[in-house]
């Protein structure tokens, strides 16, 4: 008891000398009221917003606060990308792009790729998939959970979980070359083993790619691809380990 009593303590101490921000805005936006309100205050510590009041009531309540005076800025909650990819350039979209570069190079180029989407106001974003096999992606969500690199909270899928010759494949190479990939499933148990791989590296949803896309030189986007066992096995797997899934 006396453990958890100093332990206590010494947190409220800390929580305490914590200190806040007070930003000074115009305008801020309430998204579920559709309203805006003139000359607010926000109060910020630790990272997080603890209030939302009119500037001169917010001033009373933190008069020690740091001000960051907006002047005629607008604030507006963060927005949130929920399909993203985040690794490579994203403006090389052709069917060798990924072929001609490495898991580091895709993840520095991920570091430039998150800075943009916060430069546009985006706090989160949820990666729909890569093709990485070393999960550069989740690289990056550690790398800036941790505060090492600036960026959006992410919410990373792991692979494109599809079928040979499928939407993901990427493997555009002669019949006679050989390039194997971590992400192809044929069968429900496939399927399964590469779920399996994708949560053991750290998956926060799993990907599938349910019918052909408009980028692969051999898929149909008019066409299923996975059949639906596939798919009830992918979620079965998933949602035993507490992860959803998305399909494209």
């Amino acid at each position: 008891m006396r453990s958890a009593i100093v332990l206590s303590s010494l947190w409220a101490a800390a929580a305490a000398a914590e200190p806040r921000t007070l930003v000074r805005a115009a305008r801020v936006l309430d998204v579920q009221k559709g309203t805006w309100s003139a000359d607010q205050g926000i109060v910020v510590s630790g990272g997080r917003i603890e209030s939302v009041l009119p500037f001169a009531q917010a001033r009373s309540g933190a008069p020690d606060a740091a001000i960051i005076d907006l002047g005629d800025l607008s604030v507006l909650p963060g927005f949130a990308d929920c399909h993203a990819h985040l690794l490579g350039n994203l403006k090389e979209l052709s069917a060798v792009g990924s072929l001609r570069m490495s898991s580091a190079q895709g993840a520095i180029w991920g570091v430039h790729n998150l800075k943009e989407w916060l430069d546009r106001g985006f706090t989160t974003v949820r990666d729909a998939g890569e093709i990485d096999a070393a999960y550069g992606q989740f690289a990056l969500r550690e790398g800036v959970a941790k505060g090492f690199i600036q960026g959006p909270r992410i919410h990373a899928a792991g692979g494109y979980v599809t079928v040979t010759g499928g939407h993901g494949d990427a493997n555009v190479l002669a019949a006679d070359q050989r390039l194997d990939r971590f992400n192809l499933a044929d069968t429900p148990d496939g399927v399964a083993a590469v779920v399996r791989r994708d949560l053991k590296y750290g998956a926060d949803w799993i990907k599938l790619m349910g019918t052909g896309g408009i980028l692969d030189p051999f898929s149909d986007y008019t066409r299923e691809e996975l059949s639906d066992e596939q798919i009830a096995r992918a979620v079965e797997v998933a949602h035993r380990a507490g992860r959803r899934v998305m399909v494209h």
